[in-house]
Parts: structure tokens; C-alpha cells; sequence
């Protein structure tokens, strides 16, 4: 964990401009990337399945998997410098990374929808 931590702290010194550019495009997609896994992932999965609970996981799933793409650009330079400082490869270390954001983002979405369902 600690690998990864200076590979984003690396990479994040270098290229701070990457996540100012990754933020500012998720403003105006916001309909794109929360409402897509709401209304049209979650409205196709209800059709093939009444289990809430899959219906649940694919909104978090795709919700996940859409905010993560915005910061490809930031993990790709952290995967550059976690393969230089640990000899990996570049592929093997990049969708290691990806995989972790996705699930974490996946998490927070799914935490972050199922508080505003309730309210």
C-alpha cells in the first residue's frame, strides 16, 4: 500500500494539472456519469431481474466504473512509476490500479447513492 501511495504522490507533484482538468471535466458530465448508471444501467438490469440487490451492485458497479475513467490519465502516470520503481509491468501495474480505483469509487458510490435513496 505504501507503493502506491508514493506512486500517486509521485506522479501527482509532477502532474497536478491532470487533476485539476479531470475535475473541472466531471462538473459538466455529472448527468453522464451518475445518471447514466441510475437510469439506463439500473432501468436494464431491473428489466432482466427483480434481485434489488444485483440492481444495487450494477448502479454501483457502473457508477464506479464511469467516474474512474476521468482519472485513467492520473493512474496511468502512477503505474509508470510504481513499474520504474518496482521493475512491474507497466500493463500489470495499470489495471491493478485501475481495478483498486474502480472498486473504491464503486464503494463510494454505492455508499453515497444508497444515502440519498433514503433521504
Amino acid at each position: 500500500m505504501n507503493v502506491y501511495y508514493h506512486s500517486y504522490l509521485k506522479s501527482l507533484k509532477k502532474n497536478f494539472m491532470l487533476v485539476i482538468m479531470a475535475l473541472v471535466l466531471l462538473i459538466p458530465t455529472f448527468f453522464i456519469w451518475a445518471g447514466v448508471p441510475f437510469f439506463i444501467i439500473g432501468g436494464a438490469v431491473e428489466n432482466i431481474t427483480t434481485n434489488p440487490l444485483l440492481v444495487y451492485i450494477s448502479i454501483s458497479l457502473s457508477g464506479g466504473l464511469l467516474f474512474s475513467l476521468y482519472f485513467v490519465p492520473i493512474n496511468l502516470k502512477a503505474a509508470k512509476n510504481m513499474a520504474n520503481t518496482l521493475g512491474y509491468d507497466l500493463v500489470k501495474s495499470l489495471i491493478c490500479i485501475q481495478t483498486i480505483f474502480i472498486i473504491v469509487c464503486s464503494v463510494i458510490f454505492g455508499i453515497i447513492s444508497n444515502i440519498i435513496i433514503r433521504l
